[in-house]
């Protein structure tokens, strides 16, 4: 994933990545990138600290769509990585996009998100509620072109293998911020309908699937 999101961006002199938290995956992406950027910011507002520079890597502590709106220098780059649905005005981020695009004459943005039936090994009620908090990618697409953006989009797949005892304790051990949504009892029994579900086998192995959204 890193050294694809590193592909999609290698022709940008400064990145930006919104919603990127502690910045561990900016630093993967970096890492594949030759030449590095000349400039790279990692922003998100549950940063503990605000404005810091580490590792090559700005830390700014501020709300993704507020940071596009009060940037006054020039990036040309922006990461979006499996946040997209944190933003609750959409318009205003395509919006913003547009005009920084249009300003420094030119830039790129990548979308990382996941379809809404990713094709994990899990139970009925979490893949709902995962499909009711995933992005609506057709509005998406729709918000994006109506500011005038292009938008072009890809599906990759990256491979996962492992023993139903190590995914179960995945799963209790809540991965991912929709596991909020269930108590503990709620969560074993659906790791225990999974486990039933796949008694014939000994190691589980399917996708861990991703859009790839290009946006110019």
């Amino acid at each position: 994933m890193a050294d694809l999101c590193a592909n999609h961006l290698q022709s940008c002199t400064s990145i930006a990545d919104l919603g990127g938290g502690t910045g561990y995956f900016t630093r993967l992406m970096l890492q594949q990138m030759q030449p590095p950027p000349e400039r790279c910011a990692c922003v998100d507002p549950y940063l503990a600290q605000d404005d810091e520079v580490e590792g090559g890597i700005h830390f700014l502590k501020i709300d993704a769509v507020e940071y596009l709106e009060k940037l006054d220098t020039k990036v040309d780059g922006f990461l979006l990585k499996e946040m997209l649905h944190h933003i609750p005005n959409q318009p205003r981020l395509f919006q913003n996009l547009a005009r920084l695009f249009k300003q420094n004459g030119g830039g790129r943005a990548l979308i990382v998100t996941r379809p809404d039936n990713p094709h994990l090994v899990w139970f009925p009620r979490i893949a709902q509620v995962f499909k009711d908090s995933c992005v609506d990618i057709e509005s998406a697409r729709h918000l994006a072109e109506k500011a005038g953006l292009n938008w072009t989009q890809t599906l990759h797949d990256f491979p996962l293998e492992f023993t139903v005892d190590e995914w179960s304790q995945l799963l209790r051990g809540r991965f991912w911020s929709i596991f909020k949504e269930f108590s503990d009892e709620e969560l074993e029994e659906g790791i225990e309908y999974m486990r039933k579900q796949n008694s014939d086998k000994a190691v589980l192995h399917f996708p861990d699937r991703y859009w790839l959204i290009d946006i110019t």
